[in-house]
């Protein structure tokens, strides 16, 4: 089977990564979680910026008056931050499961997971690239689960129910971090 739908062999190298020096894993997951995050917002910002604009209104796509880089940044800061919260929420959540804090392995489950969402992400140069993007994101559910069971050593019976706190709390903490940022703004 394919890595997309057996990714075991993948969380094997992260273990692997994870068991090295921790400065060298922490760069190449930050690397990877930059990469990921630039790449969709570069996407996101091609298809507003220029897409949009020539598109027919018809089809429902909106004209945009000025190349505003808002999309960019906007994107760029969602998909910089959400691998975070999720990974403190990981966090937070591991005590209650009588599972060690590891924020490292915590930061690898997160960005690894988004993996998918990173890839499909790159459609979002176009409208209909965000139907990929949902599904992405089940794939990535089913990603995380895997990785909590072998990266962070949570029980089988119990990583679907982390999972879920986990992405619950952090669109939480992502949607009320968001409206306090955009009042700082």
């Amino acid at each position: 089977m394919n890595t997309w739908f057996e990714p075991l062999p993948l969380w094997a190298r992260v273990n692997a990564l994870l068991a090295g020096p921790p400065r060298a894993a922490l760069l190449k997951l930050t690397g990877l979680a930059l990469l990921g995050a630039a790449g969709v917002a570069s996407a996101v910002w091609i298809g507003t910026a220029y897409f949009d604009t020539q598109w027919n209104a018809d089809l429902g796509f909106h004209s945009l008056d000025t190349l505003a880089f808002e999309p960019f940044r906007t994107t760029l800061a969602g998909f910089v931050l959400a691998p975070l919260a999720l990974a403190a929420l990981y966090l937070t959540l591991a005590p209650l499961y009588r599972l060690p804090r590891r924020p490292l392995a915590a930061l690898a489950v997160a960005v690894v997971g988004a993996l998918p969402i990173y890839a499909a992400g790159l459609a979002l140069v176009v409208l209909p690239g965000v139907l990929l993007l949902f599904a992405a994101f089940f794939l990535s559910c089913f990603w995380w689960s895997v990785g909590l069971r072998t990266v962070l050593g949570v029980p089988p019976g119990d990583a679907s129910e982390f999972n879920v706190l986990a992405l619950l709390g952090s669109g939480l903490l992502l949607q009320f971090g968001g409206a306090l940022l955009v009042g700082l703004l």
